[in-house]
């Protein structure tokens, strides 16, 4: 005798097992979603989170019916299975208008018409159900499948979280020990701007360190997180009266201090733009025949925010940078660089306002930077540079108007003594001038004080004498200013945050 058809016993079991992971997933669900709904992650991020959550929520909550689903359909055909081999289901009767299936035995004997293949009617029961019984496993594989491949991905952003958030935390301890070697090497203690400022970094990295373990991984704050930089290929734009370029408005010709800053204005333009979606750098190679120099304009803030997103010229990128430590932005502007070809020994000249300022005078003070590129000149204005240890061999100019706040957000070096600050001198080792107060703009105007606009026009309008004349004539920034334009060409490059 040979046993053909469903071993009962066995569909029992499978029927069971199917319907304990239908409650699993159904359980995975319900345990996850009130975590998240209430999770206090505030802002459009968060909301975002939330809202795809509802639609893995729901693909849990399918995948749990699929699998309730298939062990229905196995009890059925356990069913049937019993009926038939118990002989309780109906014969067909001749001269009907239709027929039943013949009792299927457990047991056949060798030649009996009732072998598969045999064309007999248990030959068709047996095919239904074995054929339901495979098409409802298959169901439930792929569905499981798509659920597992949900599931695992999860897992696999999980460990990335938690090992993000460690990483920041270990960062946030290296850097700090950075600023202590450095009070050890050069006897100069870190400014109390670097310290509030790192101290903040490093609190908010053990937050989302904390949040991310507590969750498994499910979710990481990124809470002043400066992530990763990124930079995109150089755009060709116009110069001077050439026509504009790929829609982007055209880089003054470098023919003054103040034209040479109005390279920044352009570049903070240039955001939103297909190719500098968050913000960019505009670099400008001068060739006086002699071999090129490069300018590279750097705009300040133009996002502010606590969790960090694609923009690195945030606030996020003002606390890592007033840290002392390379922010993203400043390793996204080395990036754009490298990405635009300036090569080796050829003279660079940063130009920066407020955070651009920061970003350039950082990046001039990195003996890292200083060994991929030959900086020459640094020009900030409105800009807390005081802190920065930029080397004598760079040309620096700082410049600031009388009411602007943000150049003294770094308390002129100010370190932390007893009973209370300790003065210093500043380490930027800057030429600082102070410009007459723009037009218009009174001691209680912030933003007019700090306005690009109003420091190039104050620049315009008194960089024939002084110290800004002075600048202007020495012969490194000479290399870098022309009124010929076939000495001149422009590019703007995107520069960007990942997480």
């Amino acid at each position: 005798m040979s046993l053909y058809g469903m071993d009962t016993d066995q569909g029992e079991l499978l029927a069971k097992e199917l319907s304990r992971a239908s409650r699993r997933f159904a359980q995975l669900s319900g345990n996850l979603t009130p975590v998240i709904t209430a999770s206090p992650w505030r802002g459009p991020d968060g909301e975002q989170f939330r809202s795809d959550w509802k639609t893995h929520s729901r693909m849990l909550l399918a995948t749990s019916e699929a699998l309730r689903t298939a062990a229905d359909a196995v009890r059925e055909h356990v069913r049937q299975q019993q009926e038939a081999s118990s002989g309780r289901a109906g014969s067909g009767q001749a001269g009907g208008s239709g027929s039943a299936a013949a009792p299927l035995p457990d047991t056949v004997a060798p030649g009996d018409s009732a072998v598969p293949g045999a064309g007999g009617a248990s030959g068709g029961t047996s095919g239904g159900v074995a054929d339901g019984l495979w098409a409802g496993t298959g169901q439930f594989i792929d569905t499981v499948g798509d659920g597992l491949g949900w599931l695992g991905g999860r897992a696999s952003e999980a460990a990335t979280n938690l090992a993000d958030a460690g990483g920041d935390v270990v960062g946030g301890l290296v850097d700090a020990g950075g600023l202590g070697w450095e009070f050890l090497t050069t006897g100069e203690p870190p400014s109390v701007t670097e310290l509030i400022a790192g101290g903040t970094g490093l609190l908010a990295a053990g937050i989302n360190a904390g949040v991310s373990v507590s969750t498994v991984g499910l979710l990481h704050p990124h809470l002043l997180d400066d992530g990763s930089p990124v930079a995109g290929d150089p755009q060709a734009v116009g110069v001077g009266a050439e026509p504009a370029q790929n829609g982007y408005r055209n880089t003054p010709m470098p023919s003054s201090l103040a034209q040479i800053m109005g390279g920044v204005t352009a570049a903070y333009e240039d955001g939103g733009y297909a190719g500098t979606p968050d913000a960019a750098v505009r670099i400008t190679a001068v060739d006086k025949g002699n071999g090129p120099a490069y300018i590279v304009t750097i705009p300040g803030t133009s996002e502010w925010n606590l969790r960090s997103g694609s923009n690195p010229l945030d606030t996020v990128g003002n606390l890592a940078s007033a840290s002392g430590t390379l922010s993203t932005a400043s390793q996204a502007v080395t990036m754009a660089m490298r990405q635009a070809g300036i090569p080796d020994g050829a003279p660079v000249m940063l130009v920066g306002h407020s955070q651009g300022g920061m970003t350039a005078a950082n990046l001039a003070a990195d003996p890292g930077f200083r060994g991929q590129f030959n900086v020459t000149n640094v020009l900030t204005y409105g800009s807390p540079i005081d802190s920065t240890r930029i080397p004598g061999s760079v040309d620096t100019l700082a410049l600031q108007h009388p009411y602007d706040v943000v150049p003294r957000l770094d308390l002129g070096n100010a370190k932390p003594g007893a009973p209370g600050l300790v003065g210093w001198p500043s380490s930027s080792g800057a030429t600082v001038v102070t410009l007459p107060t723009p037009p218009g703009a009174g001691p209680g105007d912030v933003l007019g004080n700090h306005d690009y606009n109003a420091y190039a026009a104050s620049v315009a309008a008194n960089e024939s004498s002084g110290a800004l004349a002075a600048y202007r004539n020495a012969p490194s920034t000479q290399a870098f200013i022309t009124s010929d334009p076939g000495q001149v060409r422009s590019t703007t490059s995107g520069i960007g945050r990942t997480e």
